[in-house]
């Protein structure tokens, strides 16, 4: 009895000395990462070896589409050549796509939404790239040699609750958008699943910005879009993580009000920056790693009762990126050079942490701390 008791003991203290995720779980491909720098080979790779197998990633319309496409086809050589990269690592691409042509509407932040013109163009983009990297795509029967990753998920357009993505955050102007997304892609491919855009959660300025709660809402409210979505997706960007339980609490809520309780929510950007402020984003080089330990924690946690399908770290590396805490969101720095959040990260998604060196002066940040 007195053995058995011991090895008890034993066993309980190992338990004890595990690092916070080991002792909770996220499934298999749930965490990916939305990256602002561009991505090459070496990110790909480096990208499997740190456990990931989706990437989110910008389907510039306004790039792809400089004219017309009854005056000149669409270049689509930079994104056949993203999924390419993602496809020999083994790796899935999510997108998101937003930004209208200066041949479709003045601003890139304009939703394509006002005219027959602009829905028409917009419909015809969206069916021409789900037949080109959906389900029996143009790029993998001409790809065939590259392990076959389809296009599955279109997130449309982001952070359209906010100005620097929308001109004027509109509510029942992006009901009109999800429509006719919902129409061409579910109409191109009955499989796919379309995603209302990263709504930003809490923006400082409202208005002109609208909370992502209010936003939500009033997309039901502006009526008959329930049958053209598949998934909300939430950029729940807090002080401390703890915060972000709040969103998706209220998100949530007012999906069961609209008889939505099991459309699934994806976090498709989460992330803080190593840099010492100076908005709330920006943690400390510990801090960050501190808060990516507790988000993963709360979704490990609470990810079935809120319908959290997958969340995404924004971002891969320091390089890129316009907003104060861009600069610092990575894992990496410029150098690919590992930050205490890479040893977190990589302890949920069971990649290699020496995948990569570490940073000059980096204390590795314990585990769950």
């Amino acid at each position: 009895m007195k053995r058995r008791l011991g090895l008890v003991l034993v066993a309980v203290a190992a338990l004890l000395v595990l690092p916070a995720a080991a002792l909770a779980y996220l499934p298999p491909g749930f965490v990916g990462i939305s990256p602002q720098n561009p991505l090459g080979h070496k990110d790909f790779e480096l990208m499997r070896e740190a456990g990931v197998d989706n990437v989110r990633l910008p389907m510039f319309w306004s790039g792809i589409e400089t004219k017309s496409p009854l005056v000149v086809k669409p270049d689509w050589s930079g994104f056949d050549k993203e999924v390419e990269l993602a496809a020999e690592a083994n790796v899935r691409i999510m997108p998101f796509v937003w930004g209208s042509p200066e041949w479709v509407a003045p601003e890139q932040v304009d939703l394509p939404v006002k005219t027959s013109w602009q829905r028409w163009a917009w419909q015809k983009f969206l069916r021409e790239a789900a037949r080109r990297y959906g389900p029996e795509g143009e790029f993998w029967e001409a790809h065939g040699k590259l392990d076959y990753l389809p296009i599955t998920h279109w997130e449309i357009w982001n952070e359209e609750n906010i100005v620097s993505f929308a001109a004027k955050p509109n509510p029942v102007e992006f009901a009109k958008l999800i429509r006719i997304s919902g129409q061409a892609l579910h109409g191109t491919d009955p499989e796919s699943k379309v995603l209302i855009g990263g709504l930003f959660g809490r923006p400082l300025q409202i208005p002109p910005n609208v909370a992502s709660g209010d936003y939500l809402q009033r997309i039901y409210r502006a009526g008959n879009v329930k049958p053209y979505f598949d998934g909300v997706a939430l950029h729940p960007y807090v002080a401390e993580a703890k915060a972000m339980g709040a969103q998706l609490d209220n998100l949530r809520r007012i999906m069961r009000q609209n008889g939505d309780a099991k459309t699934p929510i994806y976090i498709t950007e989460l992330g803080w920056g190593s840099a010492s402020g100076p908005t709330r984003w920006q943690r400390g080089i510990q801090g960050q790693a501190n808060q990516l330990s507790t988000a993963f924690e709360m979704l490990s946690a609470n990810r079935v009762r809120w319908g959290v399908e997958g969340v995404w770290w924004f971002t891969w590396t320091d390089e890129g990126g316009t907003c104060l805490f861009c600069g610092s969101a990575g894992l990496l720095t410029r150098h690919y050079e590992a930050k205490p959040a890479w040893y977190r990260f990589v302890e949920w998604t069971g990649g290699e942490p020496e995948a990569v060196p570490p940073a000059p002066g980096a204390v590795l940040a314990a585990p769950g701390g």
